[in-house]
């Protein structure tokens, strides 16, 4: 896994929220498309307009990795959303947070 894979999440996701636009997606369906195992498909349908996630997720195997990250980190999220990152409301937001999560989870010495 490459950091790159996650970062790329992360820039969509601030892309967005620099331009003040709303995701088409809810907190609810981020953890549902996590249980499903189709977030990096969520957020590459719905954020990735510069194409970022998808450069990172071409290979079977990077998306798989990727989608592994994103779910571990979103799993550590699930439930203490607030008390943990300081978001409740904002889905964007709650994608930063996961990205964030994955990489310490990931790349922490």
């Amino acid at each position: 896994m490459r950091l790159s894979q996650i970062t790329s999440v992360g820039w969509c996701a601030n892309m967005m929220l620099d331009r003040k636009e709303q995701p088409s997606f809810t907190i609810d369906e981020i953890y549902t498309a996590v249980d499903e195992g189709g977030l990096v498909d969520l957020l590459m349908k719905t954020i990735d307009d510069s194409g970022l996630i998808e450069a990172c997720a071409q290979r079977p195997e990077q998306k798989a990795e990727l989608e592994n990250a994103l779910s571990n980190a979103a799993e550590a999220l699930r439930g203490r959303e607030l008390r943990k990152a300081g978001v409740g409301e904002n889905a964007l937001c709650l994608v930063m947070a996961i990205v964030l999560e994955a990489i310490q989870q990931n790349f922490s010495r």
